[in-house]
């Protein structure tokens, strides 16, 4: 199946993500992969990074998965990055194919993001009311390793999601994933797509425990990993 013309990053000559199994795909690999849902039976809180919110794909599967996961009165702190941020119009566009399953999440960060002025470099933020709690989006406009390097507190876990190593190296250098290592809480968890040698190495030498397990769709393996 070839990719809509919309759906592709032109910085990167890669997509955003899957056409067909984006929110699945997210819940699989990264909520389930993070373990999100055993951390908050322990606590009402979280913090998690993200380095790539391209469209926002996985806020949006990450509304999804918290609502139907019957908790309450949770406080989700959610911080991303992203150098080339797009139109709030855009983002509609891109997502358009999941307005079956998740519309009414789609309107939701769609008029939330349109808030925002995405001209301007630093921080941004926006708070979005759920069945499940409240989730902070914290919008860092920039370079990723500036918003790991500006938060003031570590991430329980993160979603590595920024394109793979081939199209996109710099979301994957050392500098930076050890950066992400010292911004992980004790016991804080990864996730990526990508099982790609220098990444599992990278993610070691960061303090990872890191291991490879069965991935989604047409994907045989991802990575996930414990900080220790």
């Amino acid at each position: 199946m070839l990719t809509p013309p919309y759906l592709i990053n032109e910085h990167y000559n890669d997509r955003y993500f899957d056409v067909v199994n984006a929110i699945e795909e997210a819940k699989h690999i990264y909520f389930e992969g993070t373990c999100i849902i055993d951390m908050l039976k322990k606590r009402s809180g979280l913090s998690i990074g993200e380095t790539g919110f391209g469209a926002g794909r996985m806020l949006i599967s990450l509304m999804d998965y918290l609502d139907d996961s019957g908790m309450t009165d949770l406080a989700i702190n959610y911080n991303s990055a992203e150098l080339h941020p797009i139109s709030s119009e855009r983002m509609a566009s891109i997502l358009e194919g999941f307005i079956e399953p998740v519309g009414h999440l789609i309107d939701q960060l769609v008029r939330a993001y349109g808030s925002i002025d995405t001209t301007k470099s630093g921080w941004h933020q926006i708070q979005l009311t759920r069945p499940f709690g409240t989730i902070t989006l914290n919008l860092y406009i920039g370079e990723a390793l500036e918003m790991v390097n500006a938060l003031a507190t570590r991430c329980d876990a993160w979603f590595l999601d920024g394109h793979g190593p081939k199209k996109n190296p710099d979301i994957w250098r050392p500098e930076l994933l050890m950066a992400i290592g010292e911004k992980t809480s004790s016991g804080g968890t990864c996730a990526t797509f990508t099982v790609a040698g220098a990444v599992r190495r990278g993610l070691a030498s960061a303090g990872f425990s890191v291991e490879q397990v069965p991935g989604f769709g047409g994907k045989k393996a991802v990575l996930k990993g414990v900080k220790i």
